[in-house]
């Protein structure tokens, strides 16, 4: 595509690994429920339910994940016992906030080329100072324009997120691995979309594609393929 595009990036399971520690916090979590009586597959059910409900009101990140940790609890009818586990939680969280960010492959490399032919731009939800410390500790600050932290993306955000950057939707295309907040509120936004697989997306994020051929969302299977198409 010729230059001088506005290309929006997602961040979490995008640029790097992200949900597959809030997937092993769960996991440790279950085995510790396990010990009252609680079923791994109910932790699951349960949390996911709770989260739905909370990410509404509290928003995205670490420290939302944790309360909603501390209301399963309750909600498994374990609540008199959570004095005893809070401990445990907290750490999980804390280990959480800690770790090392491992980038997917090719993905520096590819933001620097794209950096150059377009104008890039980190557009990411979440707690907005859980989200920017994740960009410092990236390395990959640079690489973007400008960096966009928002509550929620929905058609409502990128609207807003064009007009105040000043970028025209027609001309401007949403990269990620969310169908659910990436692709399709960005591409009723009028953005165009490239959806960018990852195995391990939060069961939340997930949404159906349209079935139909629409040229306004593309797919690849790995970020590097991004220099291909832009």
């Amino acid at each position: 595509m010729h230059p001088g595009l506005t290309l929006f990036i997602d961040a979490d399971d995008t640029l790097w690994e992200n949900n597959v520690y809030f997937d092993s916090v769960i996991s440790r979590t279950a085995m510790r429920l396990a010990e009252y009586g609680v079923s791994s597959d109910r932790t699951r059910d349960a949390l996911l339910a709770i989260e739905r409900q909370r990410t509404r009101a509290h928003g995205y990140g670490s420290l939302n994940f944790g309360a909603s940790l501390e209301v399963l609890c309750e909600h498994v009818g374990i609540g008199a016992s959570l004095d005893e586990i809070r401990p445990f939680l907290r750490a999980e969280i804390a280990s959480l906030r800690r770790k090392r960010l491992e980038l997917l492959p090719g993905v520096a490399d590819t933001l620097a080329y794209l950096r150059r032919r377009h104008r890039v731009v980190l557009f990411t939800k979440g707690n907005h100072d859980e989200q920017w410390d994740k960009v410092v500790r990236s390395g990959l600050r640079d690489l973007f324009h400008q960096v966009d932290v928002v509550r929620e993306k929905d058609q409502g955000a990128y609207l807003d997120a064009a007009r105040r950057l000043g970028a025209s939707p027609a001309r401007s295309w949403m990269i990620g691995n969310s169908p659910k907040s990436d692709i399709l509120p960005a591409r009723a936004a009028g953005f165009g979309a490239v959806f960018v697989p990852h195995p391990g997306t939060w069961a939340l994020e997930l949404a159906e594609l349209p079935e139909t051929q629409d040229p306004g969302i593309l797919r690849v299977e790995r970020f590097a393929e991004l220099a291909a198409i832009f």
